[in-house]
């Protein structure tokens, strides 16, 4: 093999490892969500599995150091639950939820009460932007609508254990070693 052939592939090896780390860290397109109005008070209490209201207490993110994430991540949110219309007898509880507004999660905050129209999904309540969750201030209309709800039944106390996800370092690992494999087997081709 020729010195301009060997020179190609070095070139070629070099030129397909940076390209793979740009285009892995590049930001991608994303779309916001898109929501069907909810119905009343009434109608989002019959559609969903789980309504009542409570106190934000903890909020687990667990991408929330990680290099890469996306809106779609889930967060696990605890509330103190105060009062309950449907679907809830526990103290405490935990909804999940999508990181971000644009991939319609509801963005909770700490220490805020709120009333929570949630669903299942994958074993768990899941709650969405496009439900009638709102502020517990700003939710007249709902509170109204639904008269007075019960106390929890069931004490029970809530322990999210915040485990660090170190799936981002095992995918760049994982890149690493096999772009440096596919750069020697180019290195050791062109030198035959």
């Amino acid at each position: 093999m020729s010195k301009v052939n060997k020179k190609i592939f070095r070139y070629a090896g070099l030129f397909m490892i940076t390209s793979s780390f740009i285009l892995t860290f590049l930001p991608t397109n994303s779309y916001a969500c898109s929501c069907v109005l909810p119905g009343t008070p009434e109608e989002e209490l019959e559609e969903s599995m789980a309504v009542f209201s409570g106190k934000v207490v903890k909020i687990m993110d667990k991408n929330k150091n990680n290099l890469i994430q996306s809106s779609t991540d889930p967060i696990a949110v605890v509330l103190e639950v105060e009062e309950t219309w449907k679907g809830m007898d526990k103290s405490e509880v935990v909804v999940h939820t999508e990181r971000s507004s644009a991939s319609c999660g509801y963005e909770f905050s700490l220490n805020k009460d709120y009333i929570v129209y949630a669903n299942e999904r994958d074993g768990g309540l899941h709650v969405s932007l496009c439900s009638r969750t709102a502020l517990l201030s700003e939710a007249d209309e709902d509170i109204h609508a639904l008269g007075e709800g019960e106390a929890p039944k069931e004490e029970v106390s809530v322990d999210l254990t915040n485990t660090n996800n170190h799936s981002v370092y095992i995918y760049l690992a994982v890149t690493v070693v096999l772009l440096v494999g596919v750069y020697f087997i180019i290195a050791r081709r062109s030198k035959r």
